[in-house]
């Protein structure tokens, strides 16, 4: 059987670096792998004196296989013939079944496994050396270590370039939608709010109905009138509960597509962010080649410099707000906030088709807003119908007239602006899918000129930096094509149902 190799590195040597790291502070850690400078969720840090590392980025990045079983919570690793496999919390991994005894117990820390530095060499026999000056760790593959960027502009420095995500993240769970929003509702105070207010209303309800003998056609017997009007209002009561516990649910659904929607897009920009850090690291390199051989001067090194500085920064910034988005949909569902999961439903884009007259037409008929003014129309005119002119002290006549018009106003208004709601989220969706169409229409000349690059790589014509670039740019239109699909799929949501937006944010308050 093969075997991943052996370690270059003595334990004595390993030993004397580990205790150099363990002063090291979480996060002020820099990972270098066969010359790529990586990006973590979560920082290197130092555990019981020992170094952890992210385990799927560095073995990845040297060549393995990474599977996560989330139910077991247990990792595999494979590369060749050889497997490996370790246990979240314990300091026993094992390879090829041979146990292997760790410097300190596994751990999950912001969604990724951490193992110590020395596992990489024991398991995958890579070459690990410490700066501490710089405090960067820096590793590489046996087979690859004479490979490193030389102080030369040829157009084959390196091995052929691949174009990798750094970002990469062992969950605790998988969350669908569509679980999202049974959690949110079962969650929400709201809702329960709701239930109670049917059963108060019905019960109201059902009390005052023992009062009512007949329907008065007109105003007659003033007690029975009044006794009438209260029932009609409570019934109203109990009616309206029911819709207003449907239109709370409705609004939670709106709240959570719309949180979902977000963290995707999040978890791209992160992922870009990491791609743009690397892309500025290798352009830096170039530059500082060119200087050394008299080709520029110190300023393109100054500014090289301050973009990865800029990236670096971007990068901060996208995994913030990224933490703020699982937060976020988190409150909503009930989760813990540093709770983190892998979303299982994304977006997939499909031509929007829907005639939007047909569709204002169905939502007018079906709001739920529109049928509590209604029947507000409805009390209204039953007061001026059952209005007793003997009786003194009454509200005058043409005051109770007016309350039926400004009832009959808000149901206009209500519909007028559910009517403009539809027809906005319509345009809103066109709009982007003319975006999509172009991010579309300029992936197919990206991924042409990637293969180019490519191409012209493999025979000397194109540097690596220029590879990279090229598959760059499809990465950042591809992602940006599922940013518009998921802004799309939200919106399709608020299409149907446009009075679920207003009530969203009152629903995801509780």
């Amino acid at each position: 059987m093969k075997r991943f190799g052996v370690a270059l590195l003595s334990t004595l040597v390993l030993t004397s670096a580990f205790a150099n790291l363990a002063g090291a502070q979480s996060g002020d850690i820099k990972v270098i792998i066969n010359g790529v400078t990586q990006q973590y969720t979560q920082s290197p840090l130092v555990s019981q004196n020992t170094t952890l590392v992210p385990l799927r980025g560095v073995f990845e990045s040297l060549g393995a296989q990474v599977e996560w079983d989330s139910k077991a919570k247990k990792v595999t690793a494979s590369k060749n013939d050889d497997t490996l496999t370790l246990n979240i919390g314990s300091k026993l991994a094992y390879k090829n079944s041979n146990p292997v005894q760790l410097d300190a117990a596994t751990q999950i820390q912001k969604g990724q496994v951490l193992v110590p530095l020395r596992f990489v060499s024991q398991s995958l026999g890579a070459k690990v050396n410490w700066d501490q000056t710089t405090r960067t760790v820096t590793i590489s593959n046996q087979a690859n270590d004479s490979t490193s960027y030389t102080n030369s502009l040829s157009s084959k420095p390196l091995a052929a370039p691949v174009t990798k995500v750094t970002y990469d993240t062992y969950y605790n769970d998988a969350l669908a939608y569509e679980d999202a929003v049974k959690l949110a509702i079962a969650d929400s105070t709201s809702v329960k709010t709701g239930e109670v207010s049917i059963d108060q209303a019905g019960k109201i309800m059902k009390e005052t109905g023992k009062n009512i003998d007949f329907v008065p056609a007109e105003a007659g017997d003033e007690a029975q009138d009044k006794a009438f009007k209260g029932y009609a209002q409570t019934n109203l009561n109990y009616e309206a509960a029911k819709k207003n516990l449907d239109m709370t649910k409705e609004g939670i659904e709106y709240n959570v597509k719309d949180l979902y929607n977000k963290l995707l897009q999040k978890q791209n920009a992160v992922k870009l962010a990491a791609l743009n850090i690397e892309d500025a690291e290798r352009k830096l390199k170039v530059a500082q080649i060119k200087r050394d051989n008299q080709m520029s001067s110190d300023y393109e090194v100054t500014q090289a410099t301050n973009q990865v500085t800029q990236n670096q920064a971007a990068l901060e910034k996208a995994k913030k707000d990224l933490d703020s988005a699982y937060v976020s949909l988190n409150q909503v569902i009930g989760y813990k906030p540093e709770q983190r999961y892998e979303l299982k439903d994304k977006p997939v884009y499909s031509e929007f088709k829907d005639n939007v007259e047909t569709k204002v037409s169905q939502v007018l008929t079906s709001s739920t807003a529109i049928w509590l003014s209604e029947q507000k129309v409805d009390l209204a005119e039953l007061s001026l119908k059952l209005y007793n002119f003997s009786t003194p002290g009454n509200t005058p006549y043409e005051a109770e007239q007016l309350n039926v018009e400004k009832a009959q106003y808000a149901t206009e208004g209500t519909k007028r602006q559910l009517e403009e709601a539809v027809r906005t989220i319509y345009n809103n969706i066109k709009a982007l899918e003319s975006q999509y169409s172009q991010i579309q229409a300029g992936l197919v000349s990206a991924r042409s000129a990637a293969d180019m690059a490519k191409k012209q790589f493999d025979v000397g014509l194109a540097t690596e930096l220029q590879v990279y670039e090229a598959n760059l740019k499809v990465t950042t239109a591809e992602q940006q094509a599922e940013d518009i699909v998921s802004s799309i799929d939200t919106l399709k949501l608020a299409y149907n149902k446009p009075w679920a937006m207003q009530g969203s944010a009152g629903a995801s308050a509780q």
